[in-house]
């Protein structure tokens, strides 16, 4: 086995298990569900995708940078902002804390489901979801444009030479 492959299969590991996160959000989401289970899902597919691209994204003049050059084309997908979030989210007390410091004595709002927040105080929760915009503490990720992310590097993925 080439040790390039163990990384690959890890990063198709990490793939499958984002998406499986991501059908239970979005099935969660179609049935209304509990707000606490749509956090977690989204929490563990951002986990996921995160470790998908430090994986296969290393240091430069690494040995596996070494070993992955050549193997998988990342050109033109960029999921560094999600692995802020996914930072944020794994940091969360080190967040909490800030928050707690900075508080200001305005109403708090945290893992809340909201539509449209244009004109709302972008640091008044600390996680929210906006359709499939993650809001944290006055960031937003869209969503979507991970799960295409993902898409698209597992279908490359599933054209590298170590494919089974």
């Amino acid at each position: 086995m080439d040790k390039c492959e163990v990384y690959i299969q890890e990063a198709k590991t990490q793939i499958e298990f984002a998406k499986s996160s991501w059908a239970a959000f979005l099935e969660l989401e179609e049935q209304r569900g509990k707000v606490l289970d749509i956090f977690l899902h989204l929490q563990h597919f951002l986990t996921h995708a995160a470790i998908v691209d430090k994986i296969l994204d290393p240091v430069k003049d690494s040995e596996r940078y070494r070993m992955l050059a050549g193997h998988v084309d990342l050109s033109s997908i960029d999921l560094k902002p999600f692995r802020r979030l996914r930072n944020h989210l794994e940091h969360f007390d080190e967040r909490l804390d800030r928050w707690v410091s900075e508080y200001n004595g305005k109403p708090f709002f945290d893992m809340n489901l909201v539509t449209g927040t244009n004109g709302f105080p972008k640091k008044t929760y600390l996680r929210a979801l906006d359709g499939h915009t993650y809001k944290f503490h006055g960031e937003d990720y869209d969503l979507d444009q991970l799960y295409v992310a993902l898409v698209a590097i597992s279908e490359r993925l599933v054209n590298d030479k170590f494919s089974n």
